[in-house]
């Protein structure tokens, strides 16, 4: 893992740890083993999200996300209703929709919105490998352990003990995207970005983490 440096308040917060890499593979022909292609994209209007809101008035986390998928079969493919679905189903479920898709080789990046609360969310995915989804956004995935033994991270995690590692919508916007390497045998790494920062609105992050 690589932490870069953010400018914080005049000062500047530089920390080094070891480089954490997930690898993903797929076994088959990356072109007709797609399970998840540009049809299960859903480009929602407002007028459909509206309508979705009105039908799941629901406080419930994991009703309401039955409900909208549910009532999403009437405005999307249902490839994107199968991707919510998938999105729905994971250790940690969250609700959210497939934007946009850019193939990468045997792995692709998924681009995803969260719903919720009036505020929209962007987030990533990696698609198309083995599992066929791993959630960017899910940072409890992460193998955070030399992180957090990492000295630097001590001193940092000491003066900011709330300190938490946490997804920033700046990080996810439709502009960006990982940073991608080519392996051998035609492998992929991609580094994705992550922020420190401590859990109170419009707190800016202290630094960033790569893995």
């Amino acid at each position: 893992m690589t932490l870069l440096k953010r400018r914080i308040a005049g000062a500047l917060v530089v920390i080094g740890v070891a480089s954490l890499i997930t690898f993903l593979q797929v076994e088959a022909n990356h072109e007709t083993d797609d399970q998840i292609s540009e049809e299960a994209i859903w480009n929602a209007g407002p007028g459909d999200l509206s309508a979705i809101g009105q039908a799941c008035k629901i406080t419930d986390a994991a009703r309401y996300r039955e409900c909208f998928i549910e009532q999403m079969g009437d405005y999307a493919s249902s490839d994107a209703v199968a991707f919510t679905q998938m999105l729905a189903s994971q250790k940690k479920p969250r609700l959210g929709y497939l934007v946009d898709l850019r193939e990468y080789g045997v792995v692709d990046l998924g681009y995803v919105v969260y719903p919720g609360n009036g505020n929209m969310h962007p987030g990533w995915a990696l698609v198309n490998g083995i599992p066929p989804m791993v959630n960017l956004d899910d940072v409890a995935i992460l193998p955070k352990s030399a992180m957090e033994k990492d000295p630097q991270y001590v001193a940092l995690r000491q003066s900011h003990p709330q300190m938490q590692l946490v997804v920033n919508d700046e990080e996810r916007k439709a502009d960006t995207s990982p940073q991608i390497d080519r392996l051998p045998g035609e492998g992929e790494r991609f580094v994705v970005p992550y922020s420190l920062q401590e859990p109170c609105a419009g707190c800016a992050p202290l630094a960033q983490a790569s893995f």
